[in-house]
């Protein structure tokens, strides 16, 4: 029995009638084009790219007139659990726990991030002019502010609405709960004052241990791999630094209260 050569079917053609491998993935966004970054990047699992590769090709997807919003969401799945430790953060600075409140303030960055940060995102940190920011630090960033915004309201609603109530009303036990409440205020409102005085104490006397402590903690961004990327260090020196910062800040605290007393 003579073998004959398979014809290769019209299957196997583009649209412009071009041969194509079938056992080649191909995405229309590739266009064809052996060894483009594009195709390389759908041959590519999500997992196996940075947050900078995905970002960068949602944008290129919205050049492209293209929904990126699939894509988005895996990425801010990424960033759903450093964003619950902001949100915590900023509701432990406001006396709350409202763990509900976790998921809808989420949410609400995420549509933040679709209706205005990807236009606003450019790279550039805003605490640092000349150096990088990358898509996780802006969207925690977007996270941060959100929660500040929904708590300082709460409080001013609270405020307002005491203001106008009648002072008679108040039992014995109401009024001392609210001078205590103003205690605890005037206390966490000396506490920042002295903190960020022994933090100005550590920019003058160790700059490079501040700049450290301000991105890590003050930005946000909690990871030593990209504090130390923002910074052009190690994560070695990243720690170091993180670690002696921590040590001086406590040691001018200590120095501020004993200050104090005397």
């Amino acid at each position: 029995m003579e073998n004959k050569p398979r014809e290769r079917s019209k299957s196997c053609q583009d649209t412009r009638g071009q041969p194509v491998d079938p056992l080649r993935t191909h995405h229309p966004g590739c266009n064809h084009i052996q060894g483009s970054w594009y195709a390389d990047l759908y041959l590519a699992t999500h997992r196996d790219l940075s947050d900078t590769d995905i970002f960068d090709e949602i944008l290129h997807r919205r050049q492209r007139s293209e929904d990126p919003r699939a894509l988005l969401g895996d990425l801010c799945e990424r960033w759903r659990k450093p964003a619950g430790v902001v949100i915590r953060r900023i509701q432990a600075s406001y006396r709350i726990e409202a763990p509900d409140d976790e998921p809808e303030i989420f949410q609400d960055a995420v549509q933040r991030l679709i209706e205005k940060g990807l236009d606003q995102y450019r790279g550039m940190s805003e605490q640092l002019p000349g150096k990088s920011a990358s898509p996780k630090t802006f969207f925690l960033r977007i996270v941060k502010h959100l929660a500040i915004d929904r708590y300082r309201q709460k409080r001013e609603l609270l405020d307002t609405s005491s203001c106008e109530e009648d002072e008679s009303l108040y039992t014995t036990h109401e009024q001392a709960m609210a001078m205590e409440h103003s205690r605890q205020q005037d206390a966490r409102k000396d506490a920042q004052e002295l903190y960020w005085s022994a933090f100005q104490r550590l920019r003058n006397e160790h700059p490079n241990e501040a700049t450290a402590w301000d991105i890590y903690h003050h930005q946000d961004v909690e990871d030593h791999n990209e504090c130390a990327r923002i910074l052009s260090i190690t994560v070695a020196n990243s720690y170091k630094r993180i670690s002696r910062a921590q040590a001086y800040l406590k040691r001018y605290l200590l120095e501020l209260l004993e200050a104090d007393d005397a």
